[in-house]
């Protein structure tokens, strides 16, 4: 009896669908697999994993002239065929099928992913494409799987930019070398800088964003110029547009470059547990700089006054922060904390941790 559940529908719908786009240009494989493809799944559970196989040609010979596709011709036609039409396509290592299924609807997370492998012989990890959920390459450890990863993303996002610009030829080298520039990262945070005191926004893009407009201003003539993980060029308008990757391990309520010890660690915890907006800092972005990716209270080491204990800097970092700064001192002595302000810095507060 056929499955008549919401996955076992779609996976019929979607053979169906690249059945139908295939046969324009490839014979399907009949009843006696004569030579043709065939859309298919040996899973036994829900949702199954679809794939295209081709029957029936033999692996292509370089001195020989005419015949069929061949085994290797036809995996790289059938693949690109399905991802100019907008499918999500895998091409495993260890194998000459073609995995195909739609495109989540929500696709702004990473698409390959480092996972341990569940086999007890050969590479212990796998890059999983988690949109297919098949494996598109094998590593020994779980750094090499993780940067296969990232070096999948990349070259994901640049297909996708491609796909998007297909009217536009003209732009693809340009997005090459954008692409060598940006490096990893896929979510970017774009900021406009109108002069030194007039720093717009931060604006969170997916990767493909900050390529294609990259590769716009490298058309364009304009020198596009790195600083550490941060990429810069001026507008027409005279303005300097940023575009700096967004971390995955930001540091939170102290700058990356300062002294920091267990005091500065407690009086962060006391403010993040009374709910102040913490400053974070992202990826550097030149010699002794990084990233301020959320304005917030900042604390730093200071150092010991008379025979009191190493105490701590608090300030605000960026615009608007008056009403988490006023609430510092507060927040610090309801824990114990002596509070006063700070003397080097107008607006801080120099704050010492408990006796005992």
């Amino acid at each position: 009896m056929t499955s008549t559940t919401p996955h076992a529908i779609r996976s019929v719908r979607l053979a169906a669908r690249v059945t139908t786009l295939l046969a324009r240009h490839y014979p399907e494989a009949g009843p006696d697999l004569a030579e043709g493809f065939r859309v298919m799944s040996h899973d036994q559970q829900e949702p199954r994993r679809m794939f295209v196989r081709w029957y029936g040609a033999e692996p292509p010979r370089p001195w020989a002239l005419g015949g069929g596709l061949g085994v290797i011709s036809y995996r790289v036609r059938i693949a690109e065929a399905l991802t100019r039409a907008g499918y999500a396509v895998t091409l495993p290592p260890d194998g000459w099928d073609v995995y195909v299924d739609d495109r989540p609807v929500d696709t702004s997370g990473p698409r390959y992913a480092a996972v341990p492998s569940s086999l007890p012989f050969g590479d212990q990890w796998l890059v999983m494409d988690q949109w297919t959920r098949v494996h598109t390459a094998t590593a020994a450890t779980e750094e090499e799987a993780k940067d296969e990863a990232a070096h999948r993303e990349r070259r994901h996002v640049l297909t996708d930019a491609r796909l998007v610009t297909v009217s536009d030829p003209d732009l693809w080298p340009h997005l090459e070398r954008a692409d060598e520039l940006l490096g990893d990262g896929l979510t970017w945070l774009r900021q406009e800088v109108h002069d030194v005191t007039r720093y717009g926004d931060l604006v969170e893009h997916e990767r493909i964003d900050a390529l294609v407009q990259t590769a716009n201003a490298l058309r364009a003539g304009r020198e596009v110029a790195q600083q550490g993980r941060m990429v810069t060029w001026r507008a027409p308008e005279r303005y300097e547009v940023r575009w700096v990757p967004k971390s995955s391990t930001p540091t939170v309520g102290y700058f990356p470059g300062f002294q920091r010890g267990p005091v500065q660690d407690d009086a962060i915890a006391v403010l993040v547990a009374a709910g102040l907006r913490m400053v974070v800092y992202g990826e550097p972005i030149g010699e002794g700089a990084w990233q301020c990716e959320q304005n917030g209270v900042m604390v730093t080491a200071a150092e010991p006054t008379g025979e009191r204990a190493a105490g701590v800097s608090v300030d605000a970092i960026g615009r608007g922060m008056e009403e988490q700064t006023e609430r510092v001192p507060e927040v610090l002595r309801a824990a114990g904390w002596t509070v006063t302000a700070d003397r080097s810095w107008t607006g801080a507060w120099a704050a010492f941790p408990p006796a005992g």
